[in-house]
């Protein structure tokens, strides 16, 4: 019974590193935010001008954010997508999209352009591989 014991603790002891050893890689993975928005029809100049001072402010500002693109969908035939944006952001870990969420700067942003949309979605995800490396 004593076996059994420390053959459960010593189990517990090597799931609970191997779960820290991959929050800690997590933290450090580069983190991908992808956003999709719908705008209100008249008023996709606006937001689109206001999310590209954004980006811009955002690179030149937050070093940890290595990039930030404010694009805009097409079809298949390749005519764009009337009132649709969506937003790419890279940021060098978790700390430095954190930081980012908590500048005043989006907040303020956010204020601004959310009576002109329809629909928005945020998508978070770690990079896991990318051309760069």
């Amino acid at each position: 019974m004593q076996l059994t014991i420390k053959v459960i603790i010593a189990s517990f002891i090597v799931f609970i590193s191997v779960f820290a050893a991959k929050s800690a890689t997590a933290k450090n993975n580069r983190i991908a935010i992808i956003v999709e928005y719908v705008v209100v029809e008249g008023k996709e100049d606006k937001v689109l001008n206001m999310l590209k001072k954004h980006a811009t402010l955002t690179i030149k500002e937050e070093p940890g954010c290595l990039r930030f693109e404010v694009l805009k969908p097409t079809s298949k035939d390749g005519s764009l997508v009337r009132n649709h944006i969506m937003v790419t952001e890279l940021y060098a870990n978790q700390n430095a999209a954190a930081a980012h969420a908590k500048k005043p700067r989006l907040a303020k942003l956010l204020s601004a352009i959310r009576p002109m949309l329809t629909f928005e979605k945020v998508t978070s995800s770690i990079v896991l591989t990318s051309p760069e490396h």
